[in-house]
């Protein structure tokens, strides 16, 4: 129905019309809102779950680890017990050479070389191959001068100050008189029970440490066995023994082992002075370091120690 409103100026017709709702309108709205709450639901879920999988992932690995470095430690503390067998059997024979450092194949046992369930590594050094630093001072605390001169020599063969040989000396020595100034300051005044105890002395720094490190020992009688020790050792046991003639002792035993200290002698060059130093040295060792490595998927566990062929073990260390 029309109607028609009169002004005065002019005349507009009104028209009613009926405004329907658009179709769906409403419906599609709530659809939105409902999407949008599943992703949100869907996010946080995927989230957690992601999240819960890299904490298991974590514990998975932790867990394995543990048990790779348990395997680890237990194979290498098993190479560790076949090298006190193998070293008590030294024991028996009348000299050690080169040759004993390396432990036969037969020795390990077949389980031990399984490469599937890790790989071991023994290695073997002879203690009494290297200078005893502990035997340049008498037990009664007096100076051994001729060790002591020893040691200066070894250093000066590896280009390091002689003079540190008294600041060790005083290191060691009972008494509280230095031989170099402030060599005293903070001395133990006793045996070193390590060589790592060598760092704590003044001008003892890592790089001369490392050097030294191959040469020098705690352990063992202070004879040095000619069958293994290395140049550096044995021009250190006279001064009339050059790098020359301590190349020819080796030369010697490569071909021969030293079956007893007397046959020095017959080295080329050491007709004299292998007599002089036949209180020095020996061809049966006594104390042994090894160095049992064992890696188990990556994981390496080593442990060193000192055996003597009694069985007995003077240092453990596990790293």
């Amino acid at each position: 129905m029309r109607k028609t409103v009169y002004c005065s100026l002019f005349t507009v017709h009104l028209t009613p019309t009926l405004t329907l709702p658009r179709q769906g309108g409403g419906t599609r709205g709530r659809d939105g809102s409902a999407l949008v709450i599943v992703l949100l639901i869907v996010t946080i879920l995927t989230g957690l779950v992601v999240e819960f999988a890299y904490e298991v992932y974590i514990e998975t690995s932790a867990l394995s680890n543990w048990q790779n470095v348990q395997k680890a430690s237990l194979l290498s503390k098993s190479g560790q017990t076949l090298s006190v067998n193998y070293i008590k059997n030294l024991a028996g024979r009348s000299y050690t050479s080169i040759s004993d450092m390396d432990m036969p194949d037969e020795v390990m046992p077949e389980q031990l070389r399984n490469e599937e369930q890790g790989s071991l590594k023994i290695k073997i050094i002879d203690e009494n191959s290297k200078f005893n630093i502990n035997g340049i001072i008498y037990p009664n605390g007096l100076t051994n001068e001729n060790a002591l001169a020893s040691l200066k020599k070894l250093f000066e063969y590896l280009n390091i100050n002689p003079s540190l040989a008294l600041s060790i000396a005083d290191w060691i020595d009972p008494d509280g008189e230095p031989r170099l100034p402030n060599s005293e300051y903070n001395a133990k005044n006793l045996y070193l029970w390590s060589i790592d105890e060598l760092k704590l002395i003044s001008g003892m720094d890592n790089k001369t440490f490392e050097l030294i490190k191959p040469f020098i020992t705690v352990y063992g009688s202070g004879l040095i066995n000619i069958n293994t020790a290395e140049v550096p050792v044995l021009t250190a046991l006279h001064e009339n023994i050059t790098e020359a003639l301590a190349k020819k002792i080796l030369d010697y035993r490569e071909n021969s082992p030293f079956e007893n200290k007397g046959q020095i002698v017959k080295v080329s060059g050491m007709e004299g002075v292998g007599i002089q130093i036949q209180n020095l040295i020996t061809v049966k060792s006594s104390d042994f370091m090894v160095i049992a490595s064992a890696s188990v998927n990556k994981i390496i566990r080593d442990i060193e120690s000192v055996i003597n062929t009694s069985g007995s073990i003077e240092y453990w260390r596990e790293q």
